[in-house]
């Protein structure tokens, strides 16, 4: 008979030494060659809804004029006339019939847009994607710091568009000038939502939410940001507004972190958008130049509200102390860094610091005085 071995029980078998390690858990997404593929199709699908509604507006407006060949003639030949660069003088109006179909244009790209959003994000972020890039409310002293932030963002913004334009001798695409005409027109329920609501939701869920997201947890914060308003300027395909898209989309992600939550850098983009064709509707006369002492008003404006912006932001602190050193060591970390609001499970609730007074005592007096120097001086 053998002898019985004597073999140590099951459960102390040492570990084989080729034993798999656990997957690491994949890095959020997208990278960046991905994110610039991502936004050639955002573009796309932009225009793809564009080009579609334009072309049957327009085949509508052609087949019920009185000579449709006519027609099309007169308008295409006006269009060209009203955004022809060499054209000297003022240009002419562009025609009616032409302009409502590019602002329907304008419109059914933003719903394309809607649609390439929920398509796109839950799959590539996940079922929870809501929660990741920050789809909640802001507290209310977000929402008011963020409209005081208003006129100063406008201000300064169009003193760097005329800074870069003077430095380089670029200009406006004369197509932009010709749609204002056009929007004059347009019923206002649907100039809100093709120029300011629209742009504000698809871009912000889009640049900051989704290429933010796998940008700054991949590359850092600074890095991410900046490449994520890199690629928002790009999208906007207009070379002479690059660099002030750029910072626009720096500041906006700025908003973003500050409050951790989607819908504040929502509220500046739309409502900057909503008075910046407001006013363009509104100053006929052509450009108002304001003196140096606004554009000191509107910065102190933007320091003093991005100083109390930053004093109350929304942090992550553990439920209680006893959380804190795991959260520390083994705790749920933020897919999207600086946005991500935690699960409920995680032992991590969002607070808010205390606002600095004399941040928010100043800002307001900056927003008085910016206001009251802008409607001085643009009368």
């Amino acid at each position: 008979m053998s002898e019985p071995t004597n073999d140590p029980p099951l459960v102390t078998r040492p570990e084989p030494e080729d034993a798999t390690p656990p997957p690491a858990p994949s890095r959020p997404k997208p990278g960046f060659l991905e994110a610039v593929v991502w936004c050639v199709v955002f573009v796309f699908v932009q225009m793809s809804g564009a080009v579609v509604a334009v072309a049957v507006v327009f085949t509508v407006y052609a087949f019920i004029a009185p000579e449709p060949g006519k027609f099309v003639d007169e308008q295409l030949a006006g269009f060209r006339k009203s955004v022809d660069p060499k054209e000297e003088g003022e240009r002419p109006p562009m025609p009616v019939e032409i302009g409502e179909s590019l602002a329907w244009g304008m419109l059914a790209a933003q719903f394309a847009s809607v649609g390439l959003i929920v398509l796109v994000l839950p799959r590539r972020i996940g079922p929870d994607w809501k929660r990741q890039i920050g789809v909640r409310c802001p507290h209310w002293i977000h929402v008011v710091l963020v409209l005081l932030l208003v006129p100063g963002f406008i201000v300064m913004s169009d003193l760097i568009q005329t800074l870069f334009m003077w430095a380089t001798g670029m200009t406006s695409p004369p197509t932009l000038k010709a749609l204002n005409s056009v929007f004059g027109r347009f019923p206002w329920p649907l100039t809100v939502l093709a120029v300011a609501l629209g742009p504000g939701v698809v871009e912000e869920l889009w640049c900051r939410g989704f290429l933010g997201r796998g940008l700054c947890a991949r590359y850092g914060i600074a890095l991410g940001v900046f490449l994520t308003a890199v690629l928002f300027a790009a999208m906007h395909l207009d070379p002479s507004q690059l660099v002030v898209i750029t910072v626009m989309g720096l500041y906006l992600h700025f908003v973003y972190i500050a409050t951790r939550s989607i819908w504040a850098p929502i509220l500046l983009h739309a409502t900057n958008n909503g008075l910046a064709i407001l006013l363009a509707l509104t100053l006929k006369q052509g450009d108002v130049i304001l003196p140096i002492i606004v554009h000191l008003a509107a910065l102190s404006l933007m320091v003093f509200g991005s100083i109390a912006l930053w004093t109350s932001r929304a942090e992550l602190e553990p439920v209680t102390r006893a959380d804190e050193a795991w959260w520390e060591s083994d705790g749920w970390k933020p897919e999207s860094p600086g946005i991500s609001t935690p699960p409920t499970a995680a032992n991590v609730r969002l607070a808010h610091a205390v606002i600095s007074p004399v941040a928010l005592m100043s800002t307001v007096v900056s927003f008085c005085a910016l206001l009251y120097l802008a409607f001085r001086f643009a009368r």
